[in-house]
């Protein structure tokens, strides 16, 4: 398993997600459950590709502690930052955005239980 049958397997359950967001913004009446849920799951995949990043770096390049200390921080204040858009926007809800950040968790998961065992 590698980070592209993870960003494979994240977009099909990104898109299922919409469907289950959308059906719960119609009978909520409230748009910004889906538009959080999207808005959460871009800025995971942007974190989730700043852990590859930083684990190429660490492999290829045996990067200083430092950086690895600071690809974290813009990591978690990625996160941060979305949560301050959700509750600062009536665009965007918590929740959608919460849930989104899961996608890409919830896709290793998966990944890992359609190959358990090897490949």
């Amino acid at each position: 398993m590698d980070e592209k049958d993870v960003l494979k397997r994240s977009m099909k359950l990104m898109i299922i997600g919409c469907l289950v967001f959308g059906v719960m913004s119609i009978l909520c009446h409230d748009v910004s459950l889906l538009s959080g849920f999207i808005l959460g799951y871009i800025i995971n995949v942007i974190a989730f590709y700043l852990i590859i990043k930083t684990a190429d770096g660490i492999l290829k390049y045996s990067m200083s502690t430092v950086i690895i200390v600071i690809t974290f921080m813009l990591k978690l204040a990625l996160y941060a930052l979305g949560f301050f858009i959700a509750v600062k926007s009536q665009w965007f809800h918590i929740v959608g955005v919460f849930f989104g950040y899961m996608i890409t968790k919830l896709s290793i998961f998966v990944e890992g239980y359609v190959h358990k065992g090897g490949e």
